[in-house]
């Protein structure tokens, strides 16, 4: 593993930790997992069926004039007790008095992986279709970064520079009245380089409380990531299909 792979695993488990030794009690709104602009404290714990484990933390605070911020990160271990990936993000959110389209947050998210690292700077905002139990996200954003090295090498090039963007849309429906959500996301990402990489991941995700408070959330995921990566000389092509189980807790 390397030294600085080791490092953002292990950092992430610190902060994962933290967050939950100094969350707060108070739940002053409702518990919205579904709602990709909102903000809260909250931990996770996940299982997928490839043996993978993954731990993330988030801290959520308030700022002037209405608006908030919170930050997440997360690890994952494959069943091997190896490092993965891990990923770090921050959100801004400001609220909008708008019934159509009532928030919106800036983001910076950083994604590092054993193929490549890299560092998206975009945006998502909520729409509130005229659908009753409906609610739509969308989100875009461009990044940079580098692949590794070592696979740039096995892909036959020496050139590592990243540029790139992604998109996404979510789709988010409430059969009930106690937050039980079902939602639909395809997410793209393009980067480019001497190594050219497109993938699409699909989700299906399916969430519900398991307390009466709402503070205490199982969820299920299904993702299917499509694509390939290719150089000049090397085509790597992706279809792969995983499922995950989550417990999560907002303190």
């Amino acid at each position: 593993m390397k030294k600085r792979t080791k490092i953002a695993f292990a950092t992430t488990l610190f902060c994962a930790g933290i967050t939950l030794a100094h969350a707060q009690d108070s739940n002053e709104e409702v518990i919205d997992p579904s709602n990709l602009t909102a903000v809260n404290t909250s931990a996770y714990l996940g299982f997928s069926n490839q043996g993978d484990v993954k731990l993330s933390g988030s801290i959520g605070y308030g700022l002037q004039n209405g608006q908030m911020a919170m930050g997440t990160i997360e690890g994952t271990m494959d069943q091997d007790g190896k490092y993965k990936d891990s990923r770090l993000q921050y959100f801004h959110v400001m609220n909008f008095a708008n019934p159509v389209m009532p928030s919106a947050a800036g983001s910076i998210d950083i994604i590092d992986n054993t193929q490549f690292t890299t560092a998206a700077l975009g945006g998502v905002v909520m729409i509130k279709p005229d659908v009753e139990n409906l609610t739509l996200f969308g989100r875009v954003g461009v990044l940079a970064g580098d692949y590794d090295s070592d696979f740039a090498s096995s892909m036959g090039e020496k050139k590592t520079d990243i540029l790139g963007g992604m998109a996404a849309a979510y789709i988010s429906w409430k059969p009930g009245a106690d937050g039980t959500y079902f939602m639909l996301s395809p997410e793209y990402t393009y980067m480019d380089g001497d190594i050219e990489t497109s993938l699409l991941k699909s989700s299906i995700t399916a969430g519900t409380p398991l307390s009466s408070d709402g503070t205490r959330w199982g969820q299920f995921k299904i993702e299917n990531t499509n694509g390939s990566m290719k150089s000049a000389s090397k085509k790597i092509d992706i279809d792969d299909t995983v499922a995950w189980v989550f417990y999560k807790v907002y303190f």
